[in-house]
């Protein structure tokens, strides 16, 4: 009879990973071999980059050259494929990019590591920014991230914050936009033209992290200083009322938390059977929780028994209170509410302040009236909430020296209704008391 040898010997079995046969229980030894040769061949690789053996093409930066291999370059990037392929006898390539970014990058491609100790903040955008032109995409953003914000300083933050390639991250946007902000007070003192450079695009999301900085009457005054210079103002309330114009929160809707239960938070805010809610001792009630102040909201009957969101109080959600925000807890809420499944209020925003220790009243009128309730009605409510800290610190300022502030500033006729009732009875429960 005809003998059938089978390639598998006794005690052996196939490993998939590689297509060969390994004893069994070699898989675990297998694995620490294959890690060993990698890194064989990616040093055998990095010796072929530094070494220049077998160049065929000459990367030209700053007017040096970077020997490299037309090979390896176009197997990593279809940028540098298409260069050769369309012009296979020239043996050169010419990058508009700082000449240690572009080496840098090119022996990423060979080897696999970057020298992040050697690169800046702005050399790591520089890099992502080459990587976009040559279509290199083995250079994770997400890599090069913590080296960028590791590396900011107050020499170089706002230079990254004008960078065209930081627009692309948002997550590295902000995160310079902290430091900026948390070192604003150091800057603003040492360093004040530079710090006029924040582009007025990221100006809002730079004071929303500077502003919790500032804790004295001195640094309210530099802070509207350096407004009214960023900006090109000459008036305090001018640059008030622009404050209110300007970005301070996002298009989601912000969360609303349980009064009752703390830990329970939504972005809306339900209620079923609103004719019984409101029957009850404690009427309906949520906080909007903002960045520097949580919002007590309350739903009651007002004028002609319609419902209200009546604004209660604001609680500073940093206990310090030295910080000067905390004087004059400011925002801009858009409520949009659903009745029994129709939008039945969904108006322009309305600005809310409260000054220290006075109980000043404010709401807002739903189109909704007790005689309208039923036993199995509902109601969903949300709100965007916008805090703004900056028009906090311009009321903080007008305040420390209203003496000063009526003679150079027209409040009486240039301040707007809000934020004059706010000033002026803080300035009168200081003065004569509750």
């Amino acid at each position: 009879r005809q003998m059938i040898f089978s390639p598998h010997r006794r005690g052996s079995r196939p490993n998939s990973s590689n297509g060969g046969y390994l004893p069994r229980g070699a898989e675990k030894k297998s694995s620490v071999a294959m890690a060993k040769s990698s890194e064989g061949l990616q040093m055998n690789l990095l010796v072929l980059f530094e070494s220049n053996v077998l160049a065929d093409v000459f990367i030209q930066a700053e007017g040096r050259e970077i020997p490299a291999h037309k090979a390896v370059l176009a197997a990593h990037s279809p940028f540098f494929a298409q260069q050769f392929t369309e012009n296979p006898g020239h043996n050169s390539v010419q990058l508009d990019h700082k000449h240690k970014v572009v080496h840098a990058m090119v022996r990423f491609l060979y080897f696999g590591g970057l020298p992040t100790e050697q690169l800046s903040s702005l050399d790591c955008l520089d890099l992502l920014g080459l990587a976009e032109d040559v279509e290199v995409k083995s250079i994770d953003p997400a890599d090069i991230g913590p080296v960028i914000v590791a590396g900011l300083k107050e020499e170089n933050c706002v230079d990254v914050l004008n960078h065209e390639v930081l627009r692309k991250y948002p997550s590295f946007q902000d995160a310079a936009c902290k430091f900026t902000g948390e070192h604003f007070m150091s800057m603003v003192k040492t360093n004040r033209d530079y710090l006029l450079k924040v582009p007025t695009e990221l100006l809002t999301q730079v004071l929303q992290y500077a502003c919790h900085q500032v804790c004295t009457d001195d640094d309210a005054d530099v802070m509207v200083k350096y407004c009214l210079s960023h900006t090109g103002m000459e008036s305090t309330c001018d640059l008030l009322r622009e404050t209110k114009a300007w970005e301070w929160g996002g298009r989601d809707f912000t969360v609303l938390r349980s009064v009752e239960e703390p830990f329970e938070e939504a972005n809306s805010w339900g209620i079923q059977g609103v004719r019984a809610a409101m029957d009850a001792t404690l009427t309906p009630a949520r906080t909007v929780v903002g960045s520097y102040f949580d919002w007590l909201i309350r739903l009651d009957y007002g004028a002609e028994g319609k419902l209200r969101l009546v604004y209660e109080q604001a609680t500073p959600t940093n206990e310090d209170p030295k910080k000067c925000i905390h004087r004059f807890p400011a925002a801009m809420f858009a409520w949009q509410v659903v009745y029994n499944g129709q939008s039945v209020f969904h108006e322009k925003p309305v600005f809310i302040c409260f000054p220290q220790g006075v109980h000043l009243h404010w709401s807002t009128t739903l189109p909704i009236t007790a005689a309208e309730l039923t036993e199995d009605d509902n109601l969903e409510i949300v709100v965007q909430m916008a805090e703004n800290p900056m028009l906090s610190l311009i009321l903080y300022h007008f305040s420390a020296d209203l003496k000063t502030t009526v003679a150079k500033e027209d409040i009486l006729n240039r301040l707007p209704h809000i934020e004059y009732r706010c000033l002026s009875s803080y300035s009168l429960v200081q003065t004569h008391g509750a």
